[in-house]
C-alpha cells in the first residue's frame, strides 16, 4: 500500500443516474491517470451491486459490505465492547483493500442485512477518509441516482463529473445531481459528460460545465463483453481519447496544487 503521507487526495466521484455509463467512465479515467503517471491512484467502487472490479479485471476477495457483517457477528458473538469494535475497524478497512500493482482497489459490495445501505455507507465514508491520506487521486465510482450523494459518502468532492446520455431523464437526472452537490456543499464546479449522445432531448443543466462526449467504441464494447480489463483497451481507443483530451490538463493542474 501507498505511504500513508505524502499526498492531499483529489477525490473524483463519477455520478449519474443508472446505465449512463459511469462505470466504464470511471475505468478509462483510471488508464488516463496511470498512463500520466499521476499515482498512486485508489478506486472506490461505491456501487453495491459493483461493476468497476470486473471492468478493471479485478476480483475482489472481500468487500466493505462483507466487513460490517463480520463486524456485526463478532459483536454478537463475543460481546466484544463498542470501543475494541471501532478499533478494529481500521484493520478490517485495510483487509477490504485490494492492491492491484499499479493501483488500490476497495469495493462496497453487498449485505446480507436487510433494508437501506446506510450502515455500509457510513462505513465507506470512514473507509475512504483513513484511506484517501495515501493516494493522489481517488476515483468514486458511485451508486446509481443520488443517494450517495444525499448519505454523503465522501465530505468533499475536488472533480464531481456527471455522467449522461441526452434523454430527457438522464439530463435531468444530471441536475438534480448538481443541485445535490451544491446543496451539500460537497463541491466546486461540476462537470458534465455526455456518453453514447447522438441526440440531445432534454435541456442541458445550467449548474454543470460541458467538457466533452464519449463516442461509440468497438473495443470498449468488445473488451467489456469479454470480460477483458478496460486498463488493457488499446491507446488510441476513441472512448480513451476522449476521456483524455477532456480531463487530463484538469488532472495535471490538480495534481500540482
Amino acid at each position: 500500500m501507498p505511504s500513508m503521507a505524502g499526498f492531499q487526495a483529489r477525490i473524483i466521484a463519477v455520478l449519474g443516474k443508472g446505465g449512463a455509463g459511469k462505470t466504464v467512465f470511471s475505468a478509462l479515467l483510471a488508464r488516463v491517470i496511470l498512463d500520466a503517471g499521476l499515482g498512486p491512484l485508489l478506486l472506490v467502487d461505491a456501487d453495491p451491486t459493483g461493476g468497476l472490479a470486473y471492468a478493471v479485471g479485478a476480483d475482489m476477495k472481500k468487500t466493505m459490505g462483507e466487513v460490517r457483517e463480520r463486524v456485526i457477528r463478532d459483536a454478537a458473538n463475543q460481546d466484544i465492547a463498542g470501543e475494541a469494535i471501532a478499533q478494529s475497524i481500521d484493520w478490517l478497512v485495510l483487509e477490504s483493500l485490494q492492491e492491484m500493482g499499479d493501483y488500490s482497489l476497495l469495493a462496497m459490495g453487498r449485505t446480507d442485512s436487510r433494508g437501506c445501505f446506510c450502515p455500509v455507507n457510513t462505513l465507506l465514508r470512514v473507509a475512504i477518509e483513513k484511506l484517501a491520506v495515501g493516494f493522489r487521486f481517488v476515483i468514486l465510482d458511485a451508486e446509481a441516482g443520488i443517494e450517495q450523494v444525499n448519505r454523503q459518502v465522501v465530505r468533499k468532492v475536488d472533480i464531481p463529473v456527471v455522467i449522461t446520455d441526452g434523454s430527457v431523464r438522464g439530463l435531468k437526472a444530471a441536475g438534480l445531481v448538481a443541485q445535490l452537490l451544491d446543496k451539500h456543499e460537497l463541491s466546486g464546479s461540476g462537470y458534465l459528460v455526455l456518453n453514447r449522445a447522438s441526440k440531445i432531448s432534454g435541456e442541458m443543466p445550467e449548474n454543470l460545465e460541458l467538457i466533452g462526449r464519449i463516442p461509440e467504441d468497438q473495443n470498449v464494447q468488445e473488451y467489456d463483453s469479454d470480460g477483458i480489463s478496460l486498463l488493457d483497451l488499446p491507446e488510441k481507443s476513441p472512448a480513451l481519447t476522449a476521456v483524455e483530451d477532456m480531463l487530463i490538463g484538469k488532472l495535471r493542474e490538480t495534481s500540482a496544487r
